[in-house]
């Protein structure tokens, strides 16, 4: 799929393809993975998704700061992308 921006970034709004869903983000795109903001925890292919809104980078850091918060892979994701690693 094409996307207008990749990869994509916590906070983006993303329509997944095959679910017919629009996903806001929880983190950064990881390798070919995305994973939503939503419930349940979710995570899928970067390429089932098109960008709908990209995150502000103001967004982007709200986000990761709110998830970074959280447990499970959101949490895991979000405290080791604000730490700047991939």
């Amino acid at each position: 799929m094409k996307t207008e921006r990749t990869p994509f970034r916590a906070g983006d709004h993303v329509r997944h393809v095959h679910i017919g869903e629009t996903w806001v983000l929880a983190c950064d795109q990881n390798g070919d993975e995305v994973i939503c903001a939503g419930w349940p925890e979710s995570v899928a292919k970067a390429e089932h998704c098109t960008l709908v809104r990209a995150a502000t980078d103001a967004e982007r850091l709200e986000m990761l700061s709110d998830c970074a918060k959280l447990d499970g892979l959101r949490g895991s994701w979000a405290r080791r992308q604000s730490r700047g690693e991939s």
